[in-house]
């Protein structure tokens, strides 16, 4: 086997972005959005809440980009687990765009709101709710559980073909179920979402993707020129029943 690093350090390095976006987004925006009177802390602070959606834009970008780059690296092993990883991906990508264009209608709402009196905060208010509801939602339900599907697919694929070394595979396969968990359970209310249950759910699987995108970056992936003839096999014979 021998290694080619092109393709992997751009992909580890996307990897990193959508990473370190995403953490600085959290941190620039949740005294904003966690404050109780939401719509009196956008209007005082909209800059840090455009700043935090742009970080989610490049984020999205960078997430864009992985499963662009991944795709005909996985295609050659298999065009179903390629498919569906730029599937999952890609609903990724558009379940948290529902959250930033929420989090980006705060900002005229928030105008709205210190010019309103009456019946109009009132409504106000219970928008604001409504909106915040949908960055929780579509944060818990991308960021936690699509991304937990996203990262099941392609570590699978990474552990049958052996495109990194396979305990770094399976290291993201034992983190896939709890990450899964962290965002069903907080959707239904069963844990608070700044718990320490929560956060040592997603650990595993957060830890584990810088570790896979530092070994592509140094390491690259392999080139495995031997395949599985089963594995082919039973490929050929899902594509040809589809």
């Amino acid at each position: 086997m021998r290694y080619f690093n092109g393709p992997a350090q751009r992909i580890g390095w996307l990897f990193v972005l959508a990473t370190v976006a995403g953490v600085l987004s959290v941190v620039v925006m949740s005294s904003t959005l966690g404050d109780e009177d939401l719509l009196s802390a956008v209007h005082a602070d909209q800059g840090s809440l455009i700043v935090g959606n742009m970080l989610i834009f490049v984020m999205l970008a960078a997430m864009v980009g992985t499963a662009v780059l991944l795709s005909p690296i996985l295609r050659v092993h298999s065009e179903t687990l390629a498919l569906t990883y730029v599937l999952a991906r890609l609903l990724e990508v558009v379940v948290l765009s529902v959250g930033l264009v929420a989090a980006l209608l705060l900002v005229p709402l928030s105008w709205d709101f210190a010019a309103a009196d009456g019946a109009d905060l009132a409504s106000a208010r219970v928008l604001a709710e409504s909106l915040k509801a949908a960055i929780d939602w579509t944060g818990y339900l991308g960021a936690q559980m699509i991304f937990s599907i996203s990262a099941l697919v392609l570590n699978w694929a990474f552990l049958r073909n052996g495109l990194i070394p396979r305990w770094l595979s399976l290291w993201g396969l034992i983190g896939v179920p709890l990450a899964f968990a962290s965002g069903l359970l907080v959707m239904f209310e069963s844990l608070n979402s700044n718990a320490s249950t929560l956060n040592l759910l997603v650990v595993p699987l957060a830890v584990q993707e810088m570790a896979m995108a530092l070994w592509l970056i140094v390491s690259g992936f392999r080139d495995v020129t031997e395949h599985d003839a089963a594995l082919e096999a039973r490929d050929q014979l899902a594509a040809s029943s589809r």
